[in-house]
């Protein structure tokens, strides 16, 4: 998977579950920014050590490409802004509104994960950053994921490779 490869096929698709007003170019653009800092859309289950490959690594507690914890899974059919959202992208989806069950599937269900992605943006109470703004997209980053060991210097150079994508698409 890459970055065009998702916003082409997976963002496209599956922003069609939500309002209109969700497929934004900010919203695609944080989306993508997102899975590329959080997994360089190469692992879908978190690896913890100096290894490339799963089957030389222990697994960490995130999954998918933008690695979701239980805990963010629950915040977004927990949260009165987006609890209503889930639970219909869940039915749509064929899955039951569990924290378990959902952290399990988002492992291989990357419209799940970006259902769940664009959700965990919209319990951000300001508009999502611009272009521009690269700053303010990794402020919102930090409080939507809550990442364990951010790496600012890598924001930078994904932020703007999403935005390319998301420009020459639109």
């Amino acid at each position: 998977m890459n970055a065009q490869i998702a916003h082409q096929h997976l963002l496209k698709s599956t922003l069609t579950l939500y309002p209109k007003s969700f497929n934004t170019p900010q919203a695609r653009a944080m989306i993508l920014t997102i899975g590329l800092q959080e997994s360089d859309f190469e692992h879908r289950i978190q690896l913890i050590g100096n290894h490339r490959h799963w089957w030389q690594s222990l697994t960490g507690p995130a999954r998918s490409f933008w690695q979701f914890e239980r805990i963010g899974i629950q915040g977004v059919l927990e949260h009165p802004a987006t609890r209503d959202m889930a639970r219909g992208a869940c039915d749509v989806l064929g899955y039951p509104p569990d924290v378990a069950t959902l952290h399990r599937a988002v492992a291989h269900n990357d419209i799940l994960a970006v259902a769940l992605a664009r959700l965990a943006l919209w319990r951000l109470p300001q508009p999502l950053a611009g272009r521009d703004d690269p700053d303010e997209g990794w402020r919102q980053y930090i409080e939507a994921w809550a990442p364990g060991k951010p790496k600012p210097e890598r924001w930078g150079p994904r932020w703007a490779l999403a935005w390319r994508i998301v420009e020459r698409s639109s």
